[in-house]
Formats: C-alpha cells, structure tokens, sequence
C-alpha cells in the first residue's frame, strides 16, 4: 500500500478531533478483541516483570529514511535509505559495513514478520529457524549457536530498538509497524557494547510523529489457511503539536493446526501470539528529546510439531509401532504445549550539546516461558518432560559522537548488564516394558526421573568507540576499539533417581506422571540417586578486547571500495545442561579474526544498486555442543566444549535494480565454505575435524521482483513474488552423512531445496485500501526445519525425532491506510 505526502498532508488541523475519535474506536475495538483471544487470556500467574530500552528518532527523520515507494518511482531512481548501523544516520549505500536493510512498508507488503527469523530469508549467508515463533537460531556466514541454554549468548547480536536482548528465546516476536530492520554481517564490537562476533540485527520501530496530519497510521487484517487470522496496526496520537505525540500498536495472530494427530484424533500445533507496543514521544526543547517505550506479548501454542521417523540409528523397528510418514502427521498421547510472556520498558534521551550528541538508553526485558512435552513423540506411555523457566535483564548505554561530516568523527560509549535467569525442568522415562507389545530390551528396564534447579546471573561492563579521519575527500580510514569485562555465575542442582530392577514400576501406572513430583505415583522399588545426581556452583571472569580497521577509497560519487579486519569476542559460559557432572565444564570465550574486502556502487542514475563483499573467517575456541552416548556415564550427554578452530570464506553480491519506473528487482546470492579444524570430542576422544558449520548451506540465493499495472481510474494492479533456495545444510556438527555406526542419519541434514512465494495486490486511487491475495510454497515443498538425533545401545526406543518445515498456504488480507 503506498501513500503520497500529499494524501496525507490532506487532513486538515479542524478534523484533528474527528482524527482521534476514529482512532480511539479503532483501539477500542482491537482491545475487545483481545478480551476474547486466547493469547491475552488472564494468566494464572503475574507476568514476570522487566523492561526493554529502545531510541527516538523524530518524525521528520523517520520520513526521511522511509522515503514512499511511489515518489521513488516518480523519481525515477531507488532512492536513499537512511540506517543508524554505525549509530548515526547514514546512507546505507555509503558505510563500509556489508548490511541488509529492510523497509518497514515492504515487510508489511510482502506479508513478512509473523516471526522475526524471517527476515533472514532476504539475507546473503544468513539462516534462521525458530519452532514456530519460539526459541529461534540465528546464523550468519556459518556464525551461530544451536546450543539451547538460555544461559549462553548468541553470537549473533540482536538489538530492538537499540536495546541488547541477551536470551535468544525472546527474539522471536512478531514484526509490526516497524521503521526498517537492518542486518549487518561481520564483527560490529567496536559500536555495539555487546556480543556481535557474527553480525548484528537491529529491529527498528515507527516513532511517534510530532506533525498534525503526518502519521503513517494503518490497520490490516489477514485470514488464511488452517483459519489463520492477523490484525495488525498503528495509530498515532499527536497530542502537543511539533513537542508531544503517542503511538500505539498492536499484533494479534491465531490459528488452527496444521498437523493431523493420528493418536488423539485432533489438530496439533496451533498458536496464539499477541503483542502491544506503545510509545511516547516528547521534544522537550530543541535540543532535547524524550522517548519511553512499553511492550508486552503472549504467546502459547497447543499440540505436537514434533515426529519421529520410527526407526534408531541401528535400523530396527522398535515397540511394534510405525509412525505414519505422511508430512502433515504426528501422534502423541501427552500434552505439548509452550506458554511464554514478555513484558518490556524503555526510555531514550537525546540531547545535542553544541555540535555533539549525547544519548542515553535505559533499558528493562523480562521473559518468562513453561512448556509440557511428549518426549518420546510417540502414542507410548514413555517420557514426559517439564520447563519453567524466566529471565530478567536491565541495561544501561551512554554515547557521544561527534558529527559524521567532520574530518575527524568519533563515538564513544559505555554499555552495563546484568541478566538474571531461573529455570526447573522435570523429565522421565518408563522403560518400553511397561508398554504393550514390547520388552526390557526396546528401552532398557530403569524407571528414571530428572530434576534439574538452575539459578544463573552475568554482569558485564563495557567500553567502546570508534572513530574515522577523512585524509581527502575520496580516501578515509576508520579504526574501533572496546573492552569487555564480564563475570558469570551458576548454582546448578540436579537430581537423578533411577530403578534398576527388572522394569521397576509405579504403583499407579494411570498416574505415574507429575511435573513435580512423579514419585507422589509411588515408585517401587525404591529408586537409588545416579551419576546425574550432582550439586555445584562456579564463577568465571572474563576481560577481552575488540578491535578493528578500515580503510575505505570513493572511486566516484556513487562508488567505493573498503577492506575491514575486525577481531570480535563472544562471551564464555559453562555447560549448565550437562547430565552428569564431569560434563559441567567452563567453556573459553569465542574469538574471530574476519577479513572482508567490499564494493558498493550505484549505476544508471540510481536505478540500479550493487554490493559485493569477500570475506575470510579464522574462528578460533569455537564453542560447540555434542550430544552423543557416553558408554563411562552409561546416558546420553550433552558436551558444551571448545574446538580449537574453523575457517570459513566466501562471498556475497547483493542488487537492487529498477528497470522501469514499474518494475522493482531485489537479490542476493551467498557463497560459503566451512570446516571445522582440531576438533576432538572431549571425554569421547572422537573427532569431526573436516565437518561442515552447523546451519552453514555453501549456497543461499533470493530474489523478489514486483510490477505494478496502472488503472485507468487512478487504481494499481501490483503482481509480485520471490523466491528462495538454500543448498544443503546439517544440523548437528556430528554426525553429518554416516555416523560411526555406518548408519546414514537423513534425518540430521536437509539437502537442497527452494521455496516460492507469490501475491497480488490491488491498491486504490489515493493508496487508501490495499486488498491482497498470496500463496507462500506455491509449491508445497517439503523440506525439513530441525531435529533432534537418538542413539542405539538401548538410548531411546526410536529414531530422529524430526520437525517438519511450512507447507502451501494460501490467504488475502485488507489493509487500510489513515
């Protein structure tokens, strides 16, 4: 939907009134609703408290990075998008930073933002996967974590509204009314107070405009298959012209299952997930300005979305039971559901002062989340498992720059955390002779209970800047450095009981499963505490430097060349999820030396854009997780370790082209090599030297393209589509292909594959109304999103335990602009 400045400039200062009447009904309306949605459903308990910091840009600024899509081709080129990647605003096509920048109108257009993983569909060497809305991974240029462990930090830095968010479970949230996201690849320490080795994402939102009549107010409403429904929407409250305005928006999705539940007869794995964000904007004085920023979501999803291929890596059918292999099916006999809360507060202060800007972000993130699962995802009565787990995080930045026209510019800043996280979770097992049909051999004959009490805090200081000389109008160079200093410490208890009579029972088999207290059920003969049975505490202190220098040559107005070396860090941690003691181990902190050479050009009078960067990574102390059968420990274990090094290269072109004042192109492709070096498996004394980066495809390609029809009533017809294929990719960093058992593990990879989007829009005189029509996988393919390995010798009763990725939907919406 597109909007002209003189559409909106129409309203007139005498229907202000009327202007809020209607909003006020609109948010109205949107708040009954939620009073009837599941996902806002009065909780049983008080959400955890906490709070999120994010920046203010005025009105006019926003409108200045976001320049409308029709006055682009009016002007008969692409236009300029202004990012603050470097913390100043910047044209994105004249910083040395390779960097992906989407516009907030074009992820609403595109129907993009149901979860924030998305938007890594449009970046070069860049995958994200989520199950569903929860617990995303990030990855860029085979940059990652796949550990699970709230405890450790991504590499990849993620940043909403400028505000750090350590536990990677709270950035999966819906993206509405937003200003623009911005991905930057490489190593950004030396601007970014916290960890940023792979790269960075900055979720910005649409600020509160100052200006009677200027807003960039929506709402649109979507139904689709499986009775997907979204509304979503912004409204902006000018309430003291050019010194006080609001904001408010909203997010709420629900929708069915997809999945056919062959046991329970039902529709599994649908989700409710609704977000509200308000805003207030004050310009205290010209040189003065104020934003607080609140935000809250729910969300729950009900059913499995988990299968397991039916078969352990040794090829034999287990408890005479074969899942079915359908794509859409699942079959459990226990409950699978996840409810998570987020609840956030921020408040920004600007202040210039003389030609140098001082700014200071407050920022406050709560998230809290419990989970029920079916553990073996079976219809067998076997494991069940329990989390309950919440985090709380404060932050503080302060940052002064100097202005970015000045032969010499500078920032410089400081950034203080502090992340407290507690988590239970319960499981246990029956051995496969309590199950029909089967015997002590399927599962062992222990009866085992797990209890885990996590209590874990970091602190960490830092400083940071960077600064860049202008030795002549073409030739500049830019050198950073920080300092980190973080301490981290856990008190970790766990208890492990375990029968190992001949299939030990529970009295009441009916009953044998409680989150707390399974024993209640009556276990007997009495149970005998294991090896995962362990209480320890530890503290580890970490003091590290970043550094980087770039030099960067203007070839001509529109082109220009840089090369970067970045030295980035990643915070240590500990093994927290271990299952034994030995394997609650420290792990050292990452350290990557990157290498890029970039080009960025403009051609054809601005109707083209073209980006190219080669980079090389020396990856060193690369913290990576194994899960594998310890025969000492006689369990399967996750082993939380360092590998002495990997390496990786490759390379990115990215284009945006406008062929006609009608036609928009937008692309990229990514090459990559990874391989893991020294890479001994501790208490193992295996290897997987020669393996491929988890979640690393050696190809990613995309492209979207648009065209627009014109009616002769003043109304546009806009048909449009993208695409997008990934080459293979593992899951795990062992095994990939045949493990050490000879046994091919299909369910630990995905190999090639590409996935079609498409839509039509038609889109009124004036851009007031916008109805839209999509198919996303026009072609339903089928492709595998994560999984989870088993292991013979008596671990687990089946094999792979697989999660499908999105088949075809279709749908329309209607979007509405004030």
């Amino acid at each position: 939907m597109k909007r002209t400045n003189d559409t909106i400039g129409a309203q007139q200062p005498s229907n202000l009134w009327k202007l809020r009447t209607v909003k006020i009904a609109v948010l109205s309306a949107f708040a009954g609703s939620l009073a009837f949605n599941p996902a806002w459903a009065a909780e049983e308990e008080k959400v955890v408290e906490g709070q999120e910091a994010q920046v203010s840009e005025t009105a006019e600024n926003n409108e200045a990075s976001n320049k409308p899509e029709e006055n682009q081709a009016q002007d008969s080129s692409l236009g300029s998008v202004t990012v603050t990647a470097n913390r100043r605003k910047e044209n994105a096509q004249k910083i040395a930073t390779p960097i992906t920048v989407l516009k907030g109108k074009d992820l609403l257009d595109q129907g993009v933002g149901r979860s924030a993983q998305e938007v890594f569909n449009y970046v070069p060497n860049a995958t994200a996967v989520g199950q569903q809305h929860g617990r995303p991974r990030w990855w860029i240029r085979g940059i990652g974590a796949g550990q699970q462990q709230q405890d450790l930090a991504s590499p990849i830095g993620f940043y909403l509204d400028e505000v750090y968010i350590s536990n990677t479970n709270a950035t999966g949230f819906p993206l509405f009314d937003l200003e623009r996201v911005e991905v930057l690849r490489g190593p950004q320490g030396t601007k970014y107070g916290k960890n940023t080795t792979g790269g960075a994402v900055n979720i910005i939102s649409q600020k509160p405009s100052l200006k009677e009549g200027k807003t960039d107010d929506y709402v649109k409403a979507e139904y689709g298959t499986f009775n997907d429904k979204i509304i979503q929407g912004g409204v902006n409250i000018p309430l003291v012209d050019d010194r006080l305005g609001a904001r408010i928006s909203f997010y709420n999705e629900d929708t069915d299952g997809r999945f056919r539940n062959q046991f329970k007869g039902t529709k599994d794995g649908g989700l409710q997930d609704g977000a509200l964000r308000g805003q207030l904007l004050g310009k205290i004085s010209d040189d003065f300005e104020a934003l607080l920023n609140v935000h809250y979501r729910k969300y729950k999803t009900d059913g499995a979305i988990t299968n397991t291929n039916s078969y352990r890596a040794d090829g034999v059918l287990r408890a005479n039971y074969r899942p079915s292999t359908d794509y859409d099916d699942v079959s459990t006999n226990a409950d699978n559901w996840t409810d998570s809360s987020q609840t956030g507060a921020n408040l920004n202060l600007k202040w210039n002062v003389g030609k140098y800007a001082l700014t200071s972000i407050t920022g406050f993130e709560g998230f809290k989340n419990e989970g029920l699962s079916d553990g073996d995802n079976s219809p067998l009565e076997l494991s069940r498992s329990h989390t309950d787990s919440q985090s709380r995080q404060v932050s503080q930045e302060f940052r002064i720059t100097s202005p970015r026209e000045d032969q010499w510019n500078w920032l410089g800043g400081v950034h203080l955390f502090k992340e407290t996280i507690d988590l239970a979770s319960q499981n246990a097992k029956l051995p496969a002779g309590q199950v029909a049909n089967s015997s002590p051999a399927d599962s062992g004959t222990a009866v085992t209970y797990n209890e885990t009490d996590l209590k874990h805090e970091t602190t960490s200081f830092s400083l940071f800047g960077n600064t860049t000389y202008n030795w002549t109008d073409a030739f500049a160079t830019s050198a950073g450095l920080s300092w980190s200093h973080e301490k981290k410490d856990y008190d970790l208890n766990r208890r492990g009981t375990s029968n190992t009579g001949v299939n030990g029972s529970f009295s009441n088999l009916a009953q044998w499963w409680n989150s707390f207290t399974p024993s209640g059920a009556g276990f007997t003969p009495a149970g005998t505490l294991g090896s995962g049975t362990f209480s320890t505490s530890d503290s580890a202190t970490w003091n590290r430097w970043s550094y980087d220098f770039t030099p960067e040559y203007k070839i001509t107005p529109t082109d220009r060349v840089f090369f970067k070396y970045a030295h980035g860090i990643k915070s240590g941690g500990f093994n927290t999820a271990a299952t034994n003691l030995a394997a609650v181990n420290e792990v050292k902190p990452e350290q990557l030396d990157s290498y890029e050479l970039g080009y960025k050009s403009e051609w054809l009078a601005g109707r083209l854009n073209f980006n190219a960067t080669a980079f090389y990574y020396d990856y060193k102390d690369v913290q990576v997780n194994v899960v594998g059968f310890n025969v000492l420990a006689g369990q399967t274990v996750s082993y939380l370790q360092n590998v002495d090094s990997a390496k990786t290269y490759g390379l990115e072109l990215e284009v945006q082209a406008l062929p006609t004042n009608d036609w928009f192109i937008n692309g990229s492709l990514g090459l990559l090599s990874t391989k893991y070096e020294d890479a001994e498996i501790l208490n193992n004394g295996g290897n997987f030297d020669g393996n491929h980066l988890v979640r690393s495809p050696n190809v990613t390609a995309n492209i979207l393209s648009t065209y627009t029809f014109h009616v002769d009533n003043g109304a546009k017809v806009v048909v449009g589509g993208d695409a997008r294929f990934l080459s293979k990719q593992y899951y795990y960093v062992t095994p990939q292909g045949v493990d050490d058992n000879g046994v091919y593990r299909s369910g630990l990879e995905q190999g090639a594959f590409t996935i079609v989007n498409a839509r039509i829009s038609y889109i009124t005189a004036g851009n007031k109304y916008t109805v839209t029509a999509y198919a996303n996988n026009l072609f339903d393919k089928h492709y595998l999103q994560h999984s989870t390995p088993s292991y013979s010798a008596g671990q687990g009763v089946f094999g792979d335990n697989i999660m499908q990725g999105s088949v075809r939907t279709v749908g329309v919406s209607f979007a509405a602009a004030f």
